[in-house]
């Protein structure tokens, strides 16, 4: 059956679908973990799941901006002024805007044979993992200063043959940017943990080409992914929110 057929049809039924979303949302191949391609089953799942985002456009990232000490807001959409657009903010202040990649929004063939939608999923997100250096065993690619913020997708930096791709939808799912702007993305988001000068965090090889960041989070009320409202669960992450939404 055609993928549009399948999504069309998980749609109509998706009050019976978010019965099981819980399951239907578990990621159970490695290469979706890392390397940022999401099965089609699970881009429909998550697609039927942001069918209401009232929080997830300009006015839900002042809000964010408004709340948080650190904000990375991610336009993904494809055309426009502001299309493929990442900017950063710290402490109500822009201090950066810069042309980005988020992933191609297609069917693709991983080196597994499974099938994915590359996708960068919409919503507001906690930072769950930072890394200093993370090498993806899949794809043998470095992805220096990786911020990951939902399941295997990050803000990292890509490699200087890429950055003619800046601009436009061009990754398995992660939002690439420079290494310069990814280094100070990351710094930022460390700063709103314990900080990130010598002796607040410890870096830790989890293995080759992987040193990971530790010690440096702080517990921060979790947000609801689609409207970007402050919750009462407490969680450990930093005082950061990444923001992608399409408008």
């Amino acid at each position: 059956m055609p993928f549009q057929s399948i999504k069309l049809n998980l749609l109509a039924g998706s009050f019976l679908a978010l019965s099981f979303a819980s399951s239907a949302l578990a990621l159970t191949d490695q290469e979706a973990l890392s390397d940022g391609m999401m099965p089609i089953e699970e881009y429909v799942m998550s697609e039927m799941k942001a069918v209401v985002t009232p929080g997830l456009n300009s006015e839900g990232v002042d809000r964010a901006v408004q709340n948080h000490r650190v904000v990375i807001a991610v336009n993904k959409a494809a055309k426009g002024p502001e299309a493929q657009t990442l900017r950063l903010f710290e402490n109500g202040v822009e201090i950066l805007k810069e042309k980005i990649s988020t992933g191609r929004e297609k069917e693709e063939k991983a080196k597994s044979g499974r099938v994915y939608f590359s996708t960068t999923p919409k919503g507001f997100f906690r930072p769950t993992k930072i890394y200093r250096d993370y090498m993806s065993y899949t794809w043998q690619a470095p992805m220096p200063n990786a911020v990951f913020f939902i399941g295997g997708i990050a803000v990292h930096a890509t490699g200087t043959s890429h950055y003619p791709e800046l601009g436009t939808r061009a990754s398995g799912g992660c939002v690439r940017t420079k290494l310069e702007i990814s280094k100070l993305i990351r710094e930022k988001v460390m700063d709103s943990g314990r900080g990130s000068a010598a002796g607040q965090f410890k870096i830790l090889n989890e293995s080759e080409g992987r040193n990971r960041i530790i010690n440096n989070l702080v517990e921060v009320n979790q947000v609801d992914r689609k409207t970007g409202d402050i919750l009462e669960e407490k969680i450990n992450s930093w005082d950061t929110v990444v923001i992608v939404y399409e408008e």
